[in-house]
């Protein structure tokens, strides 16, 4: 997954490294039948900031350009195939959980004290990248991840 180290030779900008990382998830996760021509990873406009969004754009999940959205309204995430969220009150909001559940979006976030309403948390420990997969809380949201990623995870609930 290319997770390195803050500071070492070759080392990547925190921006990128959830960018990569976002990526990267979306690769290994199977949504339900979309028809959507374009792939949406969506960001809270307060996060806009913590997120390389050139870099995602220039690639392609499932065949389908990515773009980056910001958005205003829990509503909106019915567009969304991805969430990035780095304020944690927002992330553990049980009314934002229900909606990405029912609109089948996978949302990532830095928890610092993951709970079970997250589904997947990037952290930093160590200077090191490792997430955190709530298993249960992506089967909820009819979503389906690759044993691959799975494998990767730091820990998985």
């Amino acid at each position: 997954m290319g997770v390195t180290q803050p500071g070492a030779a070759g080392s990547v900008d925190e921006r990128d490294m959830k960018a990569a990382l976002i990526y990267n998830f979306s690769v290994y996760t199977t949504w339900p039948e979309d028809t959507a021509k374009t792939f949406h990873v969506c960001t809270f406009e307060d996060d806009q900031d913590n997120l390389n969004e050139q870099l995602l754009e220039r690639k392609t999940i499932n065949g389908k350009p990515v773009h980056v959205t910001h958005i205003r309204q829990l509503d909106e995430l019915k567009n969304c195939q991805v969430l990035f969220v780095e304020d944690t009150t927002k992330a553990h909001d049980r009314r934002l959980f229900d909606l990405v559940k029912k609109y089948s979006v996978l949302l990532v976030d830095t928890a610092q004290n993951p709970t079970q309403t997250g589904m997947i948390q990037i952290e930093l420990v160590d200077k090191r990248y490792h997430f955190v997969i709530h298993h249960q809380a992506v089967k909820e949201a009819n979503l389906m991840l690759s044993s691959k990623l799975l494998r990767l995870a730091a820990r998985v609930y």
